[in-house]
């Protein structure tokens, strides 16, 4: 059964905005405690209970189960698919690739028996390249449908 990330609308009750902000939290205090802590670094004044919370459940987001083989990688590799999906500050599956040296055993092994990468791509010794070194390993689709059930209901 899919995970749900629940969304919300959160704006101040004197704003003109109609809608706010968009947070995800499973409750609505929860949304309404966040978004007040990132209004404090501008209005340093302002009380949570200025803040008004709707359901926005139309732009929940549903998230996969977590796949069958996440169970089979190790935590390395689990890291290595959450980089290469782009798992940061700047939103999940923004990037798709790995870069590694060349003859790593968890990229191979991700690679060739696990097909969540492709791969070898680009291989090159370390210092051989200028800007770059390693190779470069790429997720398949079935490597970004298991990324994606690896990502956090909810950022903690």
């Amino acid at each position: 059964m899919p995970r749900i990330r629940k969304a919300w609308h959160v704006r101040p009750t004197w704003s003109d905005d109609p809608i706010g902000d968009l947070v995800y939290a499973e409750t609505a205090g929860k949304a309404r405690y966040k978004s007040w802590l990132d209004a404090l670094d501008v209005f340093p004044e302002m009380r949570i209970t200025e803040l008004e919370v709707r359901r926005a459940k139309h732009l929940d987001a549903v998230l996969p189960d977590e796949h069958r083989l996440v169970a089979d990688l190790t935590a390395e590799q689990r890291h290595m698919v959450a980089h290469a999906f782009g798992r940061d500050r700047r939103g999940n599956g923004y990037r798709e690739h790995f870069c590694t040296a060349p003859g790593d055993m968890n990229a191979l092994r991700l690679a060739w028996e696990f097909g969540i990468f492709s791969g070898p791509h680009g291989e090159r010794e370390y210092g051989n390249t200028p800007g770059w070194s390693g190779a470069f390993f790429y997720l398949t689709e079935l490597g970004k449908e298991v990324a994606r059930s690896m990502l956090p209901t909810y950022a903690t």
